[in-house]
């Protein structure tokens, strides 16, 4: 991705995701209003994958969401889980800050992202901290 795409992505974590293809979500419409509207290229983690599905797995989702988020996914710009990745997102403050959520925000910034949009309060903490704006 390009200096320029990259600026003008979107990085959206599980969260953001959930909350986009589950209309029972607490945040489902700030979401859509968040997301939706922008229509530009999003870009998540390959852990994504694996945390979306457990979640919706979890809570019994029906098959609709689960085929409407592993679509979103699809669409989705993916950032593979590199060394650098990993390495990086050891850095990631604060130290506090949960391993995937760490994952995400180092995922972002090795990307290029400027923008992170996620609903989990303690990793939009770490990502605002590492100078990522946050999709309010």
């Amino acid at each position: 991705m390009s200096d320029k795409a990259a600026k003008a992505a979107i990085y959206l974590d599980s969260s953001m995701i959930i909350a986009l293809v589950a209309e029972d979500d607490p945040h489902h419409r700030a979401a859509v209003r968040l997301v939706r509207p922008a229509q530009r290229t999003t870009v998540t983690s390959s852990v994504t994958e694996v945390e979306v599905g457990r979640s919706l797995m979890r809570r019994a989702a029906p098959r609709s969401v689960q085929q409407a988020a592993r679509e979103l996914l699809v669409r989705c710009e993916v950032v593979e889980l590199t060394a650098e990745i990993r390495s990086e997102a050891v850095k990631v403050r604060p130290s506090s800050v949960r391993s995937l959520d760490a994952i995400h925000v180092a995922s972002a910034l090795a990307g290029g992202i400027t923008e992170f949009a996620s609903f989990d309060l303690r990793q939009r903490v770490a990502a605002e901290e590492m100078g990522l704006k946050l999709l309010a």
